[in-house]
């Protein structure tokens, strides 16, 4: 399978899933209909099709950042194990949901209404860390290389914390309902956003590896 052919397979199953929480969100509020079997298609809770599915893919950036660790001679090795790690705990995170675990309740009254979900706040403070710490490693890269990682972070943390704060915002005026079709629908596209920029991630580090090893397409398959 080519890399080409990987983002169309990836990016039809994710339109899928997103389509199905869609129609889920539907039948669960607008006619009543029985959440046990659609909460396996819900993108906004954990262990069901959508997580093992991010999960999975945040699994494969961190399998394929480690192969990079492992051929990298130019570049820092450690930066590349860094990051591989740093995969494998969003994908523990995407499952078991441990950023929840920062929700402080009673912090609300005194913080923005987007701030509802208050995890977002210690986890936007390791996002501008972890640019500062990476942004040397991001200067050794190749332009196109370093465009296509900082889109797929963008994307990344605009569904991840932006549209977090988003639903927050609205829920907490008093805009939308917590338990509507609007908030399902902000919750889906927070999923769609983050899964989008994790098929580009992946695509990318794909296309680095391959040509950093010499890989030579031809047709449908990748040779070394």
């Amino acid at each position: 399978m080519t890399t080409r052919q990987l983002r169309a397979t990836l990016l039809y199953i994710t339109g899928t899933l997103f389509v199905a929480h869609l129609v889920g969100e539907i039948g669960i509020y607008a006619f009543d209909a029985n959440k046990n079997w659609l909460h396996a298609f819900n993108m906004d809770r954990e262990f069901n099709i959508p997580t093992l599915f991010s999960s999975t893919i945040m699994l494969a950036c961190a399998y394929t950042l480690n192969e990079i660790k492992k051929t990298s001679k130019k570049l820092p090795s450690k930066d590349w194990g860094l990051l591989s790690n740093i995969f494998i705990f969003l994908a523990i995170d995407e499952l078991f949901q441990i950023h929840e675990i920062f929700i402080i309740p009673d912090l609300r009254p005194y913080l923005s209404p987007a701030l509802g979900s208050t995890w977002v706040i210690p986890y936007t403070v390791l996002v501008i860390y972890l640019g500062w710490r990476f942004s040397k490693f991001l200067r050794s890269l190749g332009q196109h290389t370093r465009r296509k990682f900082i889109q797929s972070a963008t994307i990344f943390l605009s569904g991840a914390i932006g549209m977090e704060m988003a639903g927050s915002y609205f829920v907490r005026t008093g805009i939308i309902r917590l338990h509507s079709i609007w908030y399902g629908s902000i919750t889906g596209i927070e999923e769609l956003l983050e899964i989008l920029g994790l098929i580009m991630f992946l695509i990318t580090l794909a296309n680095y590896l391959i040509k950093k090893n010499g890989a030579i397409y031809i047709n449908t398959t990748i040779t070394r």
